[in-house]
């Protein structure tokens, strides 16, 4: 990872199926309970990262288009569904808010931790519904706020402990607008869905140990943002100091976190 540019989730398409899937998979099953597809459906997952949801949707017999800004993200996708043998996933490069495809093209549209990400995330909830068919459906899966991800709070926590003069900076404004329920839920009915609910589960992260957990947790671009901001040796302080925490709270065995999450789901 260059020290110049600014880190993106094209840095993590190695690590993210073995550190961050364990957690988001669970999340995309839900989202798939919620929104099924059937054998034969055309499904469009936005954001898509290595092909979390896409892997899954794909196994149930749809069609599968997934698209994720970063290269290295499909790349890995692509490389997936041929390890697995999958033949209906097609990964592409593509920006969610100019999403290249007909009007009403998709059975069922899945994003999955992916629309806070977006820059212009109404124009993607609008482009999403454009491709949707008339009774298709979409499912957005949202985190219910910082302070509802355990692993991030304890990460959080020992990097105040490790830096006091450390003060979190405000989450976007599409972590804000998205993270509410009610909000979420308007913003999606003023892209063109209809009927929309949205019902909120928790989750749990199974980590294997602190040491674990310690040097795994801060694979991320927002970690990343923080370390360089912080200095050159802050990664390690703060990993020292993240496993003393957790030793200290769980012992050297296995424990679990606890993740909270919005799953949207509109109709067209």
């Amino acid at each position: 990872m260059s020290n110049a540019a600014a880190p993106s989730w094209d840095d993590y398409a190695g690590p993210y199926e073995a550190v961050h899937e364990p957690l988001t998979r669970q999340f995309a099953a839900g989202a798939l309970q919620r929104v099924p597809v059937r054998s034969g459906e055309r499904v469009l997952d936005v954001a898509a990262g290595p092909g979390t949801l896409a892997m899954l949707a794909a196994e149930r017999g749809a069609e599968v288009i997934a698209i994720d800004t970063s290269p290295r993200m499909i790349a890995r996708l692509n490389e997936r569904a041929r390890e697995s043998g999958v033949s209906r996933i097609e990964g592409r490069v593509m920006d969610a808010s100019h999403l290249a495809f007909a009007d009403a093209t998709f059975d069922a549209v899945h994003c999955v931790f992916g629309i806070m990400l977006i820059s212009d995330y109404r124009a993607a909830l609008a482009e999403m519904a454009r491709v949707t068919k008339l009774d298709g459906r979409v499912a957005i899966v949202m985190w219910n706020g910082l302070e509802r991800m355990e692993h991030v709070q304890v990460w959080l926590r020992a990097v105040a402990a490790t830096f006091p003069q450390f003060k979190p900076t405000p989450p976007p404004e599409s972590w804000t607008v998205l993270q509410d329920g009610p909000s979420l839920r308007r913003i999606m009915e003023s892209a063109g869905f209809a009927a929309t609910t949205v019902e909120t589960e928790t989750r749990w992260w199974e980590i294997a140990s602190p040491a674990w957990f310690a040097a795994h947790a801060d694979l991320s671009p927002a970690a990343e943002m923080l370390y360089r901001g912080l200095g050159p040796d802050a990664r390690g302080q703060v990993r020292r100091e993240l496993e003393r925490q957790l030793r200290e709270r769980h012992g050297d065995g296995p424990f679990r976190l606890a993740a909270e999450a919005h799953i949207a789901v509109g109709r067209r």
